[in-house]
């Protein structure tokens, strides 16, 4: 079964490619902010309280088949349907005792958001996505269109003295009367991830 897996992060050990098999920890998002028809709806899963150190229910281990994935805010147990997808969580690696799930990358898409440049910051259009097909969730792959800067040079390293880091305010306050009107901005992946289903 496919289930789609919300990169906002990129794991650190490898990039996620086409037919790797991957094991990771992962977390339900209820509101995982996707259009509607990249989302699951009403998906049934097995829930079962997660309890803390001092015997609280801190959360609740959904699974369906071969999928375990973390849900905060609901600490029901049995069978829940649910809406939304799955994300990758770098914090859930430091939990030892969380079951990983294992699966194979069959899809690998870019997620583009549009854009419009507002007075002090870039304004997300809703509504505008743009998904593009990658073979990896390389984090290089994440590019804005048009692209603001210059091309950094083949060695990777700027002229000295060139190099300026500022806070996206300074940044419009210097130079927003010269960017465009509107920007598709690549933040994420979403990552078609096959997982055994129920025996």
């Amino acid at each position: 079964m496919l289930w789609p897996v919300l990169l906002n992060t990129a794991p650190r050990d490898t990039p996620w490619a086409l037919g790797e098999r991957v094991s990771t920890r992962l977390r339900w998002l209820d509101d995982p902010d996707l259009p509607e028809d990249l989302v699951l709806h009403q998906r049934v899963v097995r829930a079962s309280p997660l309890l803390d150190a001092g015997g609280q229910p801190w959360a609740h281990l959904v699974e369906a088949g071969d999928l375990r994935a973390v849900r905060d805010g609901d600490h029901r147990a049995g069978d829940v349907a649910l809406d939304g997808c799955l994300s990758f969580d770098a914090f859930l690696r430091i939990i030892g005792d969380l079951p990983a799930t294992v699966g194979i990358v069959r899809r690998v898409r870019v997620i583009h958001d549009l854009h419009d440049r507002g007075i002090s910051e870039w304004i997300r259009r809703p509504g505008a996505v743009r998904l593009t097909d990658v073979p990896d969730a390389c984090p290089s792959r994440l590019r804005d269109e048009p692209p603001l800067g210059e091309p950094v040079p083949d060695d990777g390293d700027p002229a000295p003295g060139t190099l300026q880091i500022m806070s996206p305010e300074e940044y419009f306050s210097l130079a927003g009367d010269r960017l465009p009107a509107e920007q598709w901005q690549a933040r994420r992946f979403l990552v078609d991830l096959e997982i055994a289903g129920p025996a």
